[in-house]
């Protein structure tokens, strides 16, 4: 499994040297950097032996830019839930490399936000799983360059013991499929289209956070489709 870091309008160049050498301590095979605000000169100070790292991040201006071609988005965040909040409702840190070890998986791109504001609704949107750190309630929002680097080290303690003898994992391509048509089922419900909205989203991130191989991407397939043929005879 590859790992791209994404951080999303970095603000401080101390957190961002940090971050290049974080990336590189863990194998982090690609870094990139989404409108960032921080000098990458001044970021090279702090960077180390990751000065060439930081050097060739890629550096983008859109989220969707920079998860071209993962298989897998997930954004991190220090508030994880919130009640009614279709978008905050994350799992653990723990939990999600759980859910990883029951799949393979080609590439993830994980997301961080800013130091002042973390990631904006709109930015939430563009991923597929939400994941927070457990830390202390009075006080749960943590250094962004401290939120890396324990990301990383479970991803890297992941990648260093997973196992071949897995069946492989749907693609985000196959599991788009399923989504088309669960959204039309959906949308014959006579829903509002904002609950036809927040339904959509809600089944979309479960349907990711399943993880469901191949073979159960297109069981899931055909049984959609006969739900759609039979409302549509019915």
């Amino acid at each position: 499994m590859r790992v791209r870091v994404v951080v999303v309008g970095v603000e401080g160049a101390v957190n961002l040297g940090f971050i290049a050498r974080t990336c590189l301590n863990f194998g982090v095979e690609r870094l990139v950097l989404v409108e960032p605000v921080a000098s990458i000169e001044e970021a090279l100070n702090y960077s180390a032996k990751a000065r060439d790292y930081l050097l060739s991040a890629d550096i983008v201006g859109s989220i969707r830019e920079a998860v071209n071609g993962c298989d897998l988005v997930v954004a991190t965040t220090g508030k994880g839930y919130s009640v009614g909040d279709y978008l905050r409702q994350a799992i653990s840190l723990r939990d999600f490399i759980e859910l990883l070890r029951e799949r393979s998986v080609g590439e993830i791109a994980v997301l961080f936000g800013r130091e002042s504001t973390g990631l904006t609704r709109r930015e939430l949107e563009e991923a597929d799983f939400l994941v927070t750190i457990p830390a202390n309630p009075e006080y749960p929002i943590l250094n962004l360059s401290q939120a890396v680097a324990i990301v990383l080290y479970e991803l890297w303690l992941y990648r260093s013991s997973c196992v071949e003898n897995i069946p492989p994992r749907a693609d985000k391509s196959l599991l788009e499929e399923d989504i088309v048509l669960v959204k039309e089922i959906v949308s014959r419900l006579g829903l509002s289209s904002e609950k036809v909205y927040r339904i959509n989203r809600v089944l979309e991130r479960l349907l990711y956070r399943s993880m469901p191989s191949r073979y159960e991407a297109r069981v899931l397939r055909y049984v959609l489709r006969r739900v759609l043929r039979r409302m549509s005879s019915g």
